[in-house]
């Protein structure tokens, strides 16, 4: 049998094959509804703060907050304590006066 090993150089600046944040499998959008309601009467919150009024787990809510951010309806902000706040973005804004307004 030939067992041959790949060996791959270590390249600075090289991209990685697999990415470092992890995306949810699956979007769900009654989750992203209600973080989106959350932040838009709660400006400047913590993470911890959202998973537990909306009612998800840490990791999960990480996972919709990255999402959130790479489809630009949310910006990551830090306070003056040094912990990173989170705050709806203008199309964030836009996004719930145009969708979720109960007027």
């Amino acid at each position: 049998m030939n067992d041959k090993k790949w060996k791959i150089p270590h390249m600075a600046g090289a991209k990685q094959l697999v990415p470092n944040k992890r995306q949810p499998k699956r979007i769900d959008l009654h989750v992203v509804k209600r973080l989106i309601k959350l932040l838009y009467y709660n400006a400047r919150i913590k993470k911890t703060k959202i998973a537990t009024k909306c009612n998800l787990g840490y990791d999960k809510c990480v996972l919709y907050l990255n999402w959130l951010e790479m489809m630009d309806l949310i910006d990551r902000e830090t306070d003056a304590d040094g912990f990173e706040t989170i705050v709806l973005s203008e199309r964030g804004n836009d996004f719930y006066k145009r969708n979720l307004n109960d007027n």
